[in-house]
This record gives C-alpha cells, structure tokens and sequence, in this order.
C-alpha cells in the first residue's frame, strides 16, 4: 500500500472509530436515562454492559454504516479543503483511485456485518428482548401466552399453544388449511392424529368466520403431519440467520414470499456503505471557493435515514406479499443508484 493509501486509510480509520464511540456513548446515556433505574435495581452492572454489547451487535448494521458516512463526510472535506486531493490529483491520480482506501474499509465493514447477521445478531435479538421483558414496568399480572406454530407440506399452517411430550398432544390448536378455512380444537394427538372439540370455521358472504360444523372428536386423516417435524418455537424472521433464511425459503414454500423478504433485506443492507460512497464521495470532494458543507451534512444523514426508513417500510409491504419480495427490497436500492451512480462515474 502506498504512502498517500496509507495516509487516507489512517484518517479513516481514526476518525471512524472517534465517531463509532460518539455515537455508542449518546445511545447509551439517552437509554439509561429512560431505563436506568429498573435496570440498576434488578441487574448488576456486567448483566448491563452484556445487555449493551447485545444491542449494539443487533443494530451493528445501522452504527457502522452511519458512522462509516460521517467518518467519509469528515475526511473528504478535510482533504479538499487542504487541498490534499488538489496535489494527488496533480500526481496524476484521479479521484475514483483516490477513493480505493475508503472501498477497503467498506468492503471490510461490509464484511463484519455479515459475519454479525450470520452468527451473532440472531442470538442477540434474542438476548436483548429477554432482558427487556425481565425489566418491563409490572402494569398487570395477566401473562401473555406463547405462540408456537408448524409449516406443513401442502403449504398449510399449524398453530398451536402448548405440547405435552408425555402424551404427545398439541393444545389449543389451529389448522389455516387455507385463508377461508381454519380448524380449532381443544388438543391433537399427534400419534394418530385425533383431534378433541373441533370446530370448522368458514367465511361467509359477509366476509366473516361463522361455525360450519362441529365435532367432539374428529381424526383429521387429511393433515399432512411429518413424523419428523421438528415442533418449535416461532422465531421472528427478523432474528434468523441469513443460512436459515435461505434453507427454510427452499423448505417451506408457505412462506416462501415472507422469508425472501427477510433474506433480500439482510444481504442487502450489509453493503450500504458502498452506495455511502457512491452518493457522497462526488459532492465532498467537489472543489470550490464556498461549499455548502452543512447542507451537504444535512442532506446526507437525511437521505441515509429516508432510505433507512424505506427499506423498513418495504420490508413490511413484501413481508404481506403486497408487492414480489424483490420489488420491494432491491426497488428501492436501485432508484438511490439510479441517482447516485452516474454522478460518480462522471468523476475523473
């Protein structure tokens, strides 16, 4: 690496890293002013600095790149307003190589945060959630009941309550054979699959479930039940690996539109420090007598959270299948490049 690369790099890297722990040390105060109190009187402090270290892996995406887009702002108009990139240029290097440091380090960024999503943020979704519900102000004594559920081969859906191993009975259960017919009963033995106070419920003309028919007992010979299905608790896809995600898209085709959505998301935002790049690098390193650099600031941080915001609110839109999962993932992404790359590439 050369001398100017190293030199960059250097300016990166620190500045990146005086930002991260800014950023981290404003999250902090602002969450134990609001939660200190029930937290200190019910944890000890290593159970805190445990639970701070789960929220930052959960949200690593969202630091690193916000950082990485401050720590590029600052270093870029650094550069040009000492005219650092003047004289690099006058060497005869152009601005696209003189970015090649700061590709390295996203490329690095991008790295750490897969690593993140594969092996570490699932755990500590989690983590954090457990620790929250432990230390949630006490307004009922009512105790909200768990939700299990069961992806079945003909792409039907088995919900249900409670499982008693001893008996192998399922309590509490639904079967959505499909959005217009759901099966409830009382229990399900899983063995000869015999269901217990069955009741049919059916939509009407009037868009409503009514009761079709009832049973005391029923065996529900049409239930496609694998022997070897493994009954689990549901895990939010938000909290899945991205390995899972895609082995599950392949296994369970009920929510095949549900998981790619999911899946798009997290290979997608793990690169969003190279569209940082591509949006900010050609108007930073921009020379002129009076730059707008608080406007520049603004802009960005407000482009990076509307963008941020978008992908969230498109991840629930292909989540309900109200647009293909990959219209509304990579939709998006592809509109920002639209405006962003050509200016880029006009750089010499």
């Amino acid at each position: 690496m050369k001398i100017w690369q190293r030199h960059i790099l250097g300016k990166l890297v620190k500045t990146f890293f005086f930002f991260l722990m800014c950023l981290l040390a404003v999250y902090v105060v602002i969450d134990l002013s609001a939660h200190g109190v029930r937290f200190l009187s019910k944890s000890s402090f290593i159970d805190i600095i445990l639970f701070y270290l789960n929220i930052f892996a959960s949200l690593l995406d969202l630091f690193l790149t916000l950082t990485f887009l401050l720590a590029t702002m600052r270093v870029l108009i650094d550069l040009t307003t000492h005219r650092e990139i003047v004289a690099l240029q006058m060497a005869g290097i152009s601005k696209r190589r003189l970015l090649a440091p700061f590709f390295i380090f996203a490329a690095c960024l991008s790295f750490i945060c897969y690593l993140n999503t594969q092996w570490f943020a699932p755990d500590a979704q989690e983590l954090t959630s457990e620790f929250k519900s432990a230390h949630k102000t006490k307004k009922s004594k009512v105790q909200q009941a768990k939700i299990f559920t069961v992806s079945l081969e003909d792409e039907s859906e088995l919900i249900y309550q409670r499982f008693d191993k001893n008996s192998r009975e399922l309590f509490d259960v639904f079967w959505v054979k499909a959005p217009d017919d759901i099966w409830h009963m009382k229990s399900l033995k899983i063995d000869s699959l015999e269901g217990s106070y069955v009741n049919h419920l059916t939509r009407n003309d009037a868009k409503q479930f009514e009761k079709a028919e009832s049973f005391s007992t029923r065996v529900f010979s049409e239930l496609p039940w694998d022997d070897e299905v493994i009954l689990h608790r549901f895990v939010p896809f938000e909290s899945r690996s991205i390995s899972t995600l895609f082995l599950q898209a392949l296994s369970f085709p009920s929510e095949k539109r549900i998981i790619f959505s999911h899946l798009y998301y997290k290979l997608l935002v793990p690169l969003m420090p190279f569209l940082v790049l591509f949006a900010v690098a050609p108007y930073t390193m921009r020379y002129a007598r009076s730059r707008p650099v608080f406007l520049i600031t603004a802009y960005s941080i407000f482009g990076f959270i509307a963008l941020k915001v978008t992908l969230d609110g498109m991840l629930i839109l292909g989540e309900n299948q109200v647009l293909p999962s990959y219209v509304a993932i990579w939709g998006p992404i592809l509109f920002a490049l639209a405006f962003s790359l050509p200016t880029f590439m006009r750089m010499r």
